[in-house]
């Protein structure tokens, strides 16, 4: 019975920690759950972009392996981590991230992300205004 019971305790455990209870509520839509393409599950990164207006813009991103270090000269970033566990790093820190962290990244800093799953991280990300898709610049 003991037995039993602690398989039973280790699976619900388990079972909370990988579930994705997140929804994306939209005015129109309401995203309940994200299936990646076979093309977005080959990619160290994947972007969906989700909406585009004129102040903002919204993505999902799944992240499998890192990003470059890189700037944003005319975005600010918001980044609410969904699932995984990774890192993000700054000029001269790092700090590790888990489901339900959010990052404020102003335009002008020096970052990275650093997936440290062992399956992908995903975040959803608010740029503004909205993201034109060119400005991110490689750090030296």
């Amino acid at each position: 019975m003991k037995i039993a019971m602690c398989v039973f305790v280790v699976l619900f455990l388990v079972a909370c920690q990988s579930s994705n209870h997140v929804k994306l509520i939209y005015p129109d839509k309401i995203y309940q759950q994200t299936k990646w393409t076979e093309d977005e599950l080959k990619k160290n990164i994947a972007i969906r972009h989700l909406h585009r207006g004129t102040a903002a813009s919204t993505h999902l991103i799944r992240l499998k392996g890192n990003e470059f270090p890189h700037y944003h000269d005319r975005h600010d970033l918001n980044v609410s981590v969904l699932s995984g566990k990774s890192t993000i790093h700054f000029k001269d820190h790092a700090v590790v991230l888990v489901p339900g962290d959010v990052i404020f990244i102003p335009k002008g800093t020096f970052h990275w992300a650093e997936n440290t799953d062992s399956v992908a991280s995903v975040v959803f990300a608010v740029f503004s205004p909205a993201f034109d898709g060119k400005d991110r610049r490689k750090a030296e």
